[in-house]
């Protein structure tokens, strides 16, 4: 069973020169009973995403999320 799924996830930060892409495009699901680790180099988005799934900040777009 599926409790949670990320499909194609953007985060766009600033506009034009100044535009950083903090995540882009990214997919995947977690099925219950599974344990998930977060991992990557600093500035990688780990906290963007976290932030995103929580509700804290707004996608830029996305395709589905729940």
């Amino acid at each position: 069973m599926e409790i949670l799924r990320v499909e194609n996830l953007t985060k766009v930060y600033g506009k034009d020169n100044a535009k950083v892409v903090a995540l882009d495009n990214v997919s995947f699901s977690v099925e219950k009973g599974e344990f998930v680790a977060i991992v990557g180099a600093s500035g990688s988005g780990k906290s963007t995403l976290l932030h995103l799934i929580g509700g804290v900040d707004r996608p830029t777009s996305r395709k589905s999320f729940y």
